[in-house]
């Protein structure tokens, strides 16, 4: 299956593979992405929960295992972006492809195509097969347009669905947008077009947006050698990704389809590098024979023609080391990893205390870039037993702490014990830093920043000397997030400067992220936007945002934006932090509460129904279990008395405050439960429920009890058949996934 970015292929895999999944089918599912799994054969690994050598062999096992699977029921096998596979991956999938004749096994794979010209490697090798079928899909018509505004309860006429479909050029998620904005008869170009904009944007190739960025810069002034010069390209690779931004929905005539798609483009770019390319703009209209004066106009009437997002610099092709072997790139983490493995294998039985060590070196390095921790974890759970007396233990036992923090292997008694059973056994050294740093971490990430803090200071006064000074600033920089854990911003302030004063940037690496989300963080708790504003212009090498620090350093951000009013880039972070965490398979373990600052932003920006859904997401996260302690508590309760909190908070410096309150509980559990605020937060359930037939509404209620298809048709004396059909037209008219999300919807 091919198409256009954002044309529904990926929702069109899933509401398969979900239909397929009620017919006892065998799902085995895979995602290539250029964020996850990227190494060799990762299809194979994601398809059947095993390392698998990436060798011939290792296809031919893998193959003849799905082929196993099909001698007992049908089997699916459901693979997304063709576009990211290895080519150990490419090869698994074209020979099973190829084998399966007329075993039980169906493989649907999707893509996207280069340009609507293009053809495609998969459908290239299985032409002419008598089992290959190849779906387009395309964008969305007038007519089809006019249908999807039926879903969303919009009657459109055949001028509004014309000029939706000038806006969108058929993109399922841009015309989406506009349907949710759409008021008063007419389409409204808001703030979810911007957001769909950055979206479908953000699904593209790098080269394509940088392509798009230059477009962005360039505004009435482009031309094919202009673009060209700012992107560092070819004419042709400009015209190539013309053609995927036109498909997608961006650009009509070689410009921006509205002016708020280029807005939005231009607000996402780092503020130098747009200065940068303005000015580089400018130059060029000089050398094409524009004078000088009109060239500063053009230029001053672009720098002032924009409101300055004040985003950090990307900065890329320089690396930076703190000390010894840490890696500094995602590449020379996996590397690390994989010599870890295979010393690993190399070892005997006899000689645990040597496998320890190496498991917990192994974990210390994935935890730092964690794209490869669950790759590392495995299926495995920390050891019961652990001598923490022995040095390889007590560093096993910090590794642990940190993973099972980051992937919720772990819950937080357990973690922060794991943590004082490695602390109590170390002194802070070179070889013990890392361990050290890393069960600190964790505890002030399970609830536990006193001991943490404590801890810090005890460490601090032992750590003396040139050659631990390295270690010295992260530890002092982990001294400024337990104090700002415990509601201090201003020790924070004070100890994670000190913390970037003991060391050059150069020798903080990717981790120099973590003591700057902290004074990013504290600074605006403080409300002292000008400080954070400069301190968001400092170089940060580019595979910070691989790392768990870069991961921090976005959420961060996130709240200055919100604090300055900058609602999109607020989104864009807290979202993105969303994105990450779900390519790292940690969405339900790291407790960071993008959704509930996501849920503030929307808030802000008047999207009370938005704002909601991120409420209800949050509370499906399997640490806020907390949230349920309270005596008669309903899922309603814990909504309202959220949404109270984050109204009277959002707007004010306090909101992070507010949203790591209410992400540990402690807001909830010490509010007076009979004093519960109304703002008809379930009324919007009806809403909901009047998008749906009357048929359709009897179902999706019951269904949302958690009642099966079968008993439905019974109290309903009806089909299972009539219930699935009228389930599957609610998912589409909620736009939901599955059962779950319906739940969550109808509470």
């Amino acid at each position: 299956m091919t198409g256009p970015v954002a044309a529904g292929k990926t929702t069109l895999l899933d509401e398969f593979a979900a239909y397929a999944a009620t017919r006892d089918v065998r799902v085995l599912r895979a995602d290539c992405s250029p964020f996850g799994d990227t190494g060799p054969l990762a299809v194979g690994r994601q398809l059947l929960g095993e390392r698998t050598p990436d060798t011939d062999r290792g296809i031919t096992a893998t193959v003849a295992e799905i082929l196993r699977m099909a001698r007992d029921a049908t089997v699916l096998v459901r693979v997304d972006d063709l576009r990211y596979a290895d080519p150990a991956s490419a090869r698994l999938i074209t020979r099973l492809s190829s084998d399966i004749a007329d075993r039980r096994v169906l493989v649907v794979a999707a893509d996207r195509t280069n340009s609507p010209y293009g053809s495609h490697w998969l459908a290239d090798e299985l032409a002419g097969r008598s089992t290959f079928r190849k779906i387009s899909l395309t964008s969305l018509t007038a007519e089809q347009v006019r249908d999807l505004a039926a879903d969303f309860g919009v009657r459109l006429t055949p001028d509004a669905a014309s000029r939706t479909l000038r806006l969108s050029n058929g993109n399922l998620l841009i015309t989406t947008a506009l349907l949710r904005d759409f008021a008063g008869g007419r389409t409204v170009v808001g703030a979810a077009y911007a957001q769909a904009v950055l979206e479908c944007l953000h699904r593209l190739d790098p080269e394509v947006r940088e392509i798009a960025e230059a477009i962005a810069v360039a505004g009435d002034s482009r031309s094919p050698r202009l673009i060209a010069e700012l992107a560092a390209t070819e004419t042709t690779a400009v015209e190539e990704a013309t053609r995927d931004l036109v498909a997608a929905g961006l650009l009509a005539d070689g410009g921006f389809r509205h002016p708020v798609a280029r807005a939005a483009v231009l607000g996402y770019i780092p503020r130098k590098r747009r200065a940068h390319l303005g000015r580089q703009t400018a130059v060029a209209l000089n050398a094409d024979g524009v004078s000088a004066e009109d060239a500063a106009q053009w230029l001053e009437s672009f720098e002032n023609g924009f409101v300055s997002a004040h985003l950090p610099e990307r900065h890329s092709g320089e690396e930076f080391r703190v000390s010894g072997h840490r890696p500094e790139t995602l590449w020379e983490a996996r590397d690390i990893v994989g010599t870890i493995d295979r010393g690993i294998h190399d070892l005997t039985s006899r000689e645990n205390r040597r496998v320890t060590d190496l498991e917990a070196g192994k974990l210390l390095v994935a935890a730092e870039f964690p794209g490869l921790l669950r790759q590392a974890v495995g299926n495995r759970a920390p050891r019961t037993r652990i001598d923490t007396t022995s040095v390889p233990d007590a560093r096993y036992a910090a590794a642990w702490s940190l993973a099972g923090t980051l992937t919720g292997r772990t819950d937080p008694r357990q973690t922060t014990g794991l943590a004082e059973q490695a602390l109590e056994r170390s002194i802070f050294t070179d070889e013990t830093a890392p361990a050290v740093l890393a069960a600190l971490w964790a505890q002030i990430h399970s609830g536990a920043p006193e001991q943490a803090r404590a801890w810090c200071d005890r460490f601090l006064t032992d750590a003396q000397g040139d050659d631990i000074t390295p270690w010295r600033a992260q530890l002092t920089a982990l001294r400024a997030e337990s104090a700002l854990a415990l509601g201090d911003p201003t020790a924070a302030v004070t100890d994670a400067g000190q913390a970037l004063r003991q060391l050059p940037a150069r020798r903080w690496g990717v981790r120099i992220g973590g003591p700057l989300a902290t004074l990013v963080l504290a600074h605006t708790l403080l409300g002292t936007p000008d400080e954070t504003a400069v301190l968001l212009r400092r170089r940060v090498p580019a595979s910070m945002y691989e790392t768990r620090y870069g991961l921090g350093y976005l959420y961060a951000r996130g709240h200055h934006h919100l604090a300055q009013g900058d609602h999109l880039p607020a989104l864009a972070d807290f979202l993105r932090c969303g994105r990450v965490l779900a390519d790292w398979d940690l969405d339900r373990g790291w407790r960071m509460p993008w959704q509930l600052s996501a849920a503030a932003t929307y808030m802000a920006m008047g999207d009370y129904s938005q704002s909601v859904e991120y409420i209800v997401q949050s509370l499906d996260r399997p640490w806020q279990a907390t949230f349920d302690d309270g005596p008669g508590e309903t899922r309603f309760d814990l909504r309202e008395a959220i949404f109270e909190h984050l109204r009277e908070a959002t707007g004010t410096p306090t909101l992070p405050t507010v949203v790591a309150g209410l992400r540990s509980g402690d807001l909830i559990q010490n509010r007076d439960h009979a004093d519960v605020p109304r703002y008809k937060i379930y009324d919007r359930n009806a809403v909901c429920l009047q998008q749906l037939s009357p048929s359709e509404r009897r179902v999706a209620v019951l269904a949302a009890q958690g009642i099966s298809n079968q008993k439905i048709a019974r109290e309903l004396s009806v089909t299972v058949s009539t219930v699935e059909q009228h389930l599957t037209r609610t998912y589409r008219k909620l736009q939901l996934a599955d059962r779950q999300e319906l739940r969550s919807r109808l509470g």
